[in-house]
């Protein structure tokens, strides 16, 4: 019993010099700093999350978008045959619709998934619908270099290059070194392997 009490004593010294010591921190100007940018960066990101689906809205709503396929149902609960787009030139995925069939509330969306889904509420598809089956993250990227290269270039003749280019992905066999090359030269994981039309199909 004597060893308890005399352990707690020294644990009360302990904890007091602790306390101490922090009460001293607290009273340093830096430590003062430091919780006046902790509260200031919790009031900027709170109102950057309120900004930023409104920017995301303006982005696009003013793109001129260019579709792919991105999934492809063989058939739903009906019957029917299911096509999602998305657009290569600001990132917009139908694929926020087959995600609900799931989730069934919007609310259970990612944040990015979620303002998208909203978007779509309100928005009808315009822009070019290439008939093109093409992983999304794919044909952003590819999209990107012909911008890269030929920043002039009209929607119609992009669309011609992101053909060509899925053609010579698709036809020529490469190495599996190759295709994770082609990935960092896309600036995708070196591991992205969805090449194929068939990978949007599922």
């Amino acid at each position: 019993m004597e060893n308890i009490n005399s352990k707690y004593e020294q644990m009360l010294l302990e904890r007091k010099r602790v306390v101490e010591r922090l009460a001293e921190l607290e009273a340093s100007e830096t430590i003062k700093e430091y919780h006046r940018l902790h509260r200031e960066n919790e009031r900027l990101s709170s109102e950057l999350m309120d900004i930023y689906p409104r920017i995301k809205f303006n982005q696009y709503a003013s793109c001129n978008h260019i579709w792919v396929n991105t999934l492809h149902e063989e058939k739903g609960k009906d019957g029917k045959e299911y096509n999602y787009y998305g657009c290569v030139k600001c990132g917009l995925d139908r694929r926020v619709f087959h995600q609900m069939k799931t989730l069934y509330n919007p609310d259970r969306l990612g944040f990015e998934q979620k303002i998208m889904y909203d978007y779509f509420k309100n928005s009808t598809m315009t822009g070019l619908n290439t008939d093109l089956y093409c992983d999304l993250d794919l044909g952003k990227a590819i999209y990107a270099k012909i911008k890269e290269v030929h920043p002039d270039i009209t929607d119609e003749m992009a669309v011609v290059y992101l053909k060509v280019a899925l053609h010579y992905i698709r036809e020529i066999d490469v190495s599996e070194q190759r295709k994770e090359d082609r990935a960092k030269r896309l600036l995708l994981q070196p591991s992205f392997n969805k090449w194929t039309a068939g990978d949007v199909c599922k």
